[in-house]
């Protein structure tokens, strides 16, 4: 099955937490398509399980996403 994506999109990868959201990002879609609200969390405390940091983390991970659509660019949001 395929399933086509027009290049101006936003894909949500939505589960819990080691459903495989990030793995099929990764296999299905460019590095820099895919805005992942761990790696967020990550970014804002050094850690991407610090759960302290969710807000700071989605504030960054919205802003993110919304500056790509701006720009009319595929953008995969995977988030828990």
């Amino acid at each position: 099955m395929e399933i086509r994506i027009p290049k101006t999109a936003l894909v949500l990868l939505v589960g819990a937490s080691g459903s495989g959201k990030s793995s099929f990002a990764k296999k299905h879609f460019a590095q820099y398509e895919t805005v992942s609200s761990d790696a967020c969390r990550g970014i804002v405390s050094n850690d991407e399980n610090n759960q302290a940091a969710s807000n700071d983390a989605f504030e960054l991970f919205y802003y993110i996403i919304s500056m790509r659509l701006k720009k009319g660019l595929l953008t995969v949001a995977d988030a828990t």
